[in-house]
Formats: structure tokens, sequence, C-alpha cells
């Protein structure tokens, strides 16, 4: 009875509250300030956050026109690399900075599907203008894109897929991915540029 009430209770989350619930879930696994992030606590960030994300298409966006012309190994092996690097960036993104990060969310507008949450988020007093496109994904609510002033981090990843995939080929790309060579949106080393 306990699950079907809590299944019934997502179903019911706007987008924005399901980033709000999200963000609320981060913050209470966050380590007390000062102290180094656990393997564990690592671990619960990482699975927070990939959990509000559809990285499946997320990855298969980014990869575009690529994705047909893979093998389905190729496939496969990119999806497992692409989850597993997109997991590593992004708990390493928690700091102590995220604890004193201060978010204001606007109205959801209508986008292609789903919705669009702007928000805007503030650290050390600089505020960056970050949209979260958001679609059903069954009962609840995944992030398909992450828009930061106005760059999207799907069309930064499918540009710079595409230029290792000319060069290299899906194998250098998997293998880039694996190695950690490719930087995800906003890392430094790669632009936040289309």
């Amino acid at each position: 009875m306990l699950l079907f009430t809590l299944a019934v209770v997502a179903a019911e989350l706007s987008a924005t509250e399901a980033l709000k619930a999200r963000d609320a879930e981060v913050r209470a696994v966050l380590p007390p300030k000062g102290t180094e992030l656990s393997v564990a606590t690592r671990q619960k960030l990482e699975n927070i956050l990939t959990r509000a994300v559809d990285l499946e298409g997320v990855a298969r966006s980014a990869l575009g026109k690529n994705w047909e012309v893979a093998t389905p190994a190729q496939r496969k092996k990119f999806l497992d690399a692409f989850k597993q690097r997109f997991r590593k960036a992004t708990a390493d993104q928690f700091t102590e900075d995220y604890r004193n990060t201060v978010v204001k969310y606007f109205p959801e507008v209508p986008d292609e599907g789903g919705v669009k949450v702007p928000t805007e988020v503030t650290i050390k007093g600089e505020p960056t203008h970050i949209d979260y496109v958001m679609r059903r994904v069954g009962a609840d609510w995944r992030i398909v894109d992450i828009i930061v002033d106005d760059v999207s981090t799907v069309d930064n990843y499918r540009s710079s897929f595409g230029r290792i995939v000319k060069k290299e080929g899906m194998d250098g790309l998997i293998a880039r991915l694996n190695k950690g060579t490719v930087k995800q949106a906003g890392e430094k080393g790669e632009p936040k540029t289309k």
C-alpha cells in the first residue's frame, strides 16, 4: 500500500516540484562542511542525480545521427560508457559550494512534449541562468537537457561527439569516454559554446 501511495504522489508532482525534491535529497546527503565526500556518499549522490536524468535519452540525443549508424554492440558500449562518465562528472560537481547555492525557480514553460523549468542558480554571489528541459518517463519527470546560459548540454555533447566520431570513429569515442577524456559541458577543457 505504501509503494502505491508513493507512486501516486510521485505522479502528481510537477516538474518543478520534482527538481526541488531532488535538490532537497542532495542537500540531505551532503556531508558536514569541511568533510570530504566518502565513497558511500559519492555513490548516493550519483544515484540521486542520475535517477533524475533520462540518461539513455540524453545519450541518444547527444550522439545524434551517429546513433543510427552505430552497431548494436557499439550502442551498448556507448551507453555504458556515457552513463559511467556522466555519473562521475555529475558527482564531481558537488563541492562545499553547493550547500550555499541558492536556487530560484520560475514558472514552467511548455516545451515539445514536456516542460522547461527556468531557474537562477546563485553560487558565491554569481547568478547563472539554468533551464531544465524535462519530460515524463513513466510516472516520473526526467531531465532530458540542461541549458546553461542559453547553451544546451545535449547540443554541446553532440558537437563534441560528432567531431570525435568523424576523426576516430565510434570506437574512438567510446574509448575516450571510458578514459574520461571527453569532458562534460562546463568542465575544464571543454568549451561551453555550441
